[in-house]
C-alpha cells in the first residue's frame, strides 16, 4: 500500500500516527470491556494506508497493532472526512479489512488463523449517522439466509455527537479533535481555543511536525477560516512553536502557488 499526501491526512497521521495519541485514540473509543484487556503498552502503529486511491481525497486511515491476552489484535481506524454520512463505507470498510488480512498472510505465511480486527470509523460530518454499522444491516431479513449473511459491526466516534466539555486528553489530543469536530461545521469560533492548546505544547520535534500539519489541515479543511482569520489569532499567541510552523507553513504554500502558476 502507500502513504497519502492530502492535508487532512498529513493531519491525522500526524495527530494521531505516533503511539501515544493513538493510544489515547482507542482509550477514547474502545469499549471499556475490550479495553482493559488489551496490552495498550505493547501498541505499535502501522504506517500503511489501505484507502483506495480514488477515496483518498474523503478518507485517512491508521492501523494499530496491539495485543490481547498475549495474542496479536489489530484496530483499524477509518476517518470520513465527507461533510455527509455515506450508506456504503462498511462495504468500502470490509474491502479494507480483507487488504489487511491479506498483509497479514503475506507477513506470516507460516500463520494458521488471522488475526481479529476492530474497525473504528471517525465521523464529523454536518448531517447525524443514520446508516448501518452492523453490516448484516445491507441486507433484507430472512431467518433462512442469514448463515450466509456476512455480519461485523464497526465502532463509531462520533465527534458530531460529542459536546466539546467531553473531548478529553492530552492538550494535542484535544486540539485534533476540535479541529476534525468543527472543520466542516464552522472552525472559526473555535479557533482561538485550539491555538492556545498549540501554544502550551513543549517545543519539540514531534510537536512541530503536528502543528505544522494542524494549520495546513484548518486552512485547507476550515469551510470558514482565512489566513488572515489564523494569522490574527496566532499574533495574539506568544508561541516561538506555532509561530515558526506557521511562517514555515507559509512559505511552503507560497512555493507550492508558485508551481501551479
Amino acid at each position: 500500500m502507500r502513504h497519502l499526501h492530502q492535508p487532512h491526512d498529513r493531519f491525522f497521521r500526524a495527530a494521531f500516527g505516533r503511539t501515544d495519541l493513538a493510544r489515547e485514540l482507542l482509550s477514547d473509543a474502545l469499549p471499556p470491556s475490550l479495553l482493559g484487556r488489551l496490552d495498550l503498552q505493547s501498541l505499535e502503529v502501522s504506517g500503511e494506508s489501505f484507502v483506495d486511491p480514488e477515496l483518498a481525497a474523503h478518507q485517512s486511515d491508521i492501523l494499530v497493532r496491539t495485543r490481547l491476552r498475549g495474542s496479536p489484535l489489530l484496530v483499524y481506524v477509518l476517518v470520513e472526512h465527507k461533510s455527509h454520512p455515506y450508506r456504503w463505507t462498511l462495504l468500502q470498510l470490509l474491502r479494507y479489512m480483507v487488504r489487511i488480512w491479506e498483509r497479514e498472510r503475506t507477513r506470516n505465511p507460516r500463520a494458521r488463523s488471522l488475526p481479529p480486527l476492530v474497525p473504528l470509523i471517525v465521523y464529523h460530518g454536518r448531517r447525524r449517522w443514520r446508516h448501518p454499522l452492523s453490516f448484516s444491516g445491507y441486507f433484507l431479513a430472512d431467518a433462512e439466509l442469514a448463515p450466509f449473511v456476512p455480519g461485523f459491526a464497526s465502532l463509531m466516534l462520533d465527534l458530531r455527537q460529542r459536546g466539546d466539555h467531553a473531548l478529553t486528553g492530552s492538550l494535542q489530543y484535544q486540539a485534533a479533535l476540535r479541529a476534525l469536530k468543527h472543520a466542516l461545521n464552522g472552525l472559526r469560533p473555535h479557533l482561538a481555543e485550539i491555538l492556545r492548546a498549540l501554544a502550551a505544547l513543549p517545543l519539540e520535534e514531534d510537536h512541530r511536525a503536528f502543528v505544522s500539519a494542524l494549520l495546513e489541515y484548518i486552512l485547507q479543511a476550515g469551510t470558514d477560516v482565512e489566513a488572515r482569520d489564523l494569522e490574527a489569532e496566532l499574533e495574539r499567541l506568544d508561541s516561538a512553536l506555532v509561530q515558526e510552523a506557521y511562517m514555515t507553513l507559509a512559505d511552503k504554500l507560497i512555493e507550492k502557488g508558485k508551481a501551479q502558476g
